[in-house]
């Protein structure tokens, strides 16, 4: 089974990153994009009928295992890399990728693994030609928008979640009425945001648990976890729409058997406001 790949350091939102684009509508500013974690205040353009971009000056040349979109209101883009804005008229890196619906949380993301990415600028680019917008707010609108962008480096992990895992998607409501339960309203308090619950087993030494085996690797990563709030996670399930802002929501606890260590996960998607 494939391995879920971490990012916890989203270059987009660095210091000294700066984000442009081709147009952007009042209160939708292209820095917004550069928040995936609040993917509900987005970049906005203000056209569908001439090309947009939205691009992203990182200061230096950065190499990205990662560019995922976040909430995205358009099903294609192009991803491309450049060392100035004025070489995209050829990028040396162009990649087209086409946006799926996330099965959990239903919202359009992807995640493009890029391969020798090495560049100072980075560029979503929507095609009047051929993008078209998602579902929802944005079906048949005037505009395209994109609810975040995270750009970094993956950190894959020595072990994947094991067949007990769940994706949930969690539906923030709640369930008001009368006393007598004649009837009743459904209140929506917010937007679906997914959570990943699952059990890892590791690898031990038994004579040294914990020290230089998969548990160690585990235990750091987990450190890493908590040391960034919340970290960009790729679940690598042959599903690019399968990746998640999330925080890292239960201690660590590891139960050791025999030469293995089960760790339970629990990974809640961050949709601030």
């Amino acid at each position: 089974m494939a391995v879920i790949r971490m990012s916890f350091t989203n270059l987009a939102d660095a210091t000294g990153a700066t984000a442009y684009a081709t147009g952007q509508a009042c209160g939708y500013c292209s820095t917004q994009a550069q928040q995936p974690q609040r993917p509900f205040l987005p970049w906005r353009s203000l056209t569908t009928t001439t090309t947009q971009e939205w691009l992203l000056d990182m200061g230096s040349s950065q190499t990205l295992d990662v560019v995922a979109l976040v909430h995205a209101g358009f099903t294609s883009a192009t991803i491309e890399g450049a060392s100035s804005s004025g070489l995209f008229a050829a990028a040396p890196y162009s990649e087209a990728v086409t946006v799926a619906r996330n099965p959990v949380q239903w919202r359009f993301q992807h995640a493009h693994v890029a391969t020798g990415f090495g560049y100072r600028w980075l560029r979503v680019k929507l095609d009047a030609t051929t993008a078209t917008c998602a579902d929802g707010a944005t079906l048949g609108s005037t505009y395209w928008s994109l609810g975040g962008v995270w750009a970094g480096v993956l950190t894959s992990a020595p072990t994947h979640l094991q067949s007990a895992a769940f994706m949930r998607g969690v539906l923030p409501q709640a369930l008001v009425g009368p006393n007598h339960r004649g009837w009743e309203q459904r209140l929506k308090l917010g937007e679906p945001r997914a959570q990943v619950d699952g059990v890892l087993s590791a690898g031990v030494t038994p004579a040294t648990p914990a020290l230089g085996d998969e548990l160690d690797t585990w235990s750091d990563l987990i450190r890493q976890c908590w040391s960034a709030d919340y970290f960009y996670a790729y679940m690598n399930l042959g599903d690019p729409s399968q990746g998640y802002v999330v925080r890292w929501r239960d201690d660590p606890t590891y139960a050791f058997e025999g030469t293995r260590a089960t760790i339970q996960v629990l990974l809640d998607e961050v949709v601030g406001p």
